[in-house]
């Protein structure tokens, strides 16, 4: 992988930006071990212009915390007793938060997370659950680069292929009543080892950036990745260099899948 110096060097490019999709496992190795903290200094070693998280979890809190503390990690609920995994991050590196949480149970949640140093302006989350035991959403939100606003969709589908299908025709419905023209960047655990999500948003005009630099973007298992699980398709932007993950391997299930995009300035099309 190119060093961190060599990211920030190329983020740092007017017209291209750093977009980085991960599974973090509810802050979880794939052995089930802890590496919540692990897991946001990696992050804070490789900058990028966009995070796309997937399952990031809140846990709650067994004894109320001090109100600094609980200002440094609220979630979106009005029980503050909380512990935010994704907030957490974007306190620490000073980003901006959407966020949308999919699994609500007693001591926990999870759900998706974007995260930018440039302001985000939420658009909501949708639920898009197939059925009743996998509970799923696509998060919205908006952010301006160069003065060309960008649309950013951050899903994770069902583990099932039926679901998946369905969840990825909802997606696409969604694309082209809110959002059909634009740059749009749409990335996640797609659960998707079959690409049956290429065919339908290359319908769309959207291009998945590995396919597109005719290379597989294998992720899973993390460990020793056989699997293009996690999907990143762009319009408008132009994919430039699919970067590998280095030193992620044992941090979650998945490997981060990290793209270089090229976004033409306003006028230049």
């Amino acid at each position: 992988m190119k060093s961190p110096a060599i990211l920030r060097t190329a983020s740092r490019d007017p017209h291209e930006l750093i977009a980085v999709s991960w599974n973090l496992h509810k802050g979880r190795s794939p052995l089930g071990f802890q590496t919540w903290h692990a897991m946001q200094r990696w992050l804070q070693l490789t900058p990028a212009d966009i995070y796309f998280l997937q399952e990031t979890i809140a846990r709650r809190l067994s004894a109320p915390r001090s109100t600094a503390e609980r200002s440094k990690a609220k979630i979106a609920t009005t029980d503050e007793n909380w512990h935010c995994h994704a907030t957490e991050i974007s306190t620490s590196l000073k980003l901006h938060l959407a966020l949308g949480p999919n699994v609500h149970r007693t001591s926990w949640r999870h759900g998706n997370a974007i995260l930018s140093p440039y302001p985000l302006t939420p658009g909501g989350r949708w639920d898009i659950s197939a059925h009743r035991f996998e509970q799923r959403g696509l998060l919205v939100a908006r952010m301006t680069v160069n003065q060309r606003p960008i649309i950013l969709l951050c899903v994770h589908l069902a583990l099932t292929r039926a679901a998946r299908l369905r969840q990825m025709e909802w997606v696409a419905h969604w694309i082209t009543r809110e959002a059909p023209t634009g740059p749009l960047i749409l990335a996640g655990d797609f659960n998707d080892w079959k690409s049956d999500s290429v065919p339908i948003f290359n319908a769309l005009g959207l291009s998945e950036v590995a396919m597109t630099l005719g290379q597989a973007a294998k992720t899973f298992p993390a460990f020793s990745p056989t699997l293009a699980l996690d999907k990143m398709f762009v319009r408008e932007l132009t994919p430039v260099e699919l970067v590998p993950a280095a030193k992620a391997a044992w941090l979650s299930d998945h490997l981060p899948y990290i793209a270089r995009l090229r976004l033409e300035p306003l006028g230049a099309r």
